[in-house]
């Protein structure tokens, strides 16, 4: 006889989490080092995510073992937000476009839930 595991139906509630994968594109490896130090004030209010509503629960970057455009995971910054309303990430996502920084970093976003076997 099998025993068949029954799950509760995920409902799409907040709080959210959200993966933010962030990464320098040719452009940041392209531009000055005054460029690029111009940039970094925007992009860490930016990534902070309070003004758009996104609460920073933790980030880490993945620098330690490469050089240049990240290839085989493009990504290497990676950050973890919660967030009551998709559109917080939405936001931030579109300050990068309509920016400047939209010619040095790419974005992209995945969002879940808390791991419910993990945080209870």
């Amino acid at each position: 006889m099998s025993s068949r595991l029954t799950y509760d139906r995920p409902r799409f509630e907040p709080p959210h989490r959200v993966l933010l994968l962030v990464a320098a594109n040719g452009g940041w490896w392209h531009a000055s080092q005054e460029q690029r130090e111009a940039l970094l004030p925007h992009l860490a209010r930016l990534l902070e995510g309070s003004e758009h509503g996104a609460r920073l629960l933790a980030s880490f970057d993945d620098d330690y073992f490469m050089t240049g455009d990240p290839t085989s995971i493009p990504f290497s910054m990676h950050l973890i937000y919660e967030v009551d309303d998709p559109d917080a990430i939405v936001g931030m996502i579109h300050e990068v476009r309509s920016s400047e920084l939209g010619q040095y970093m790419r974005f992209e976003a995945r969002i879940g839930r808390r791991l419910f076997l993990l945080d209870r």
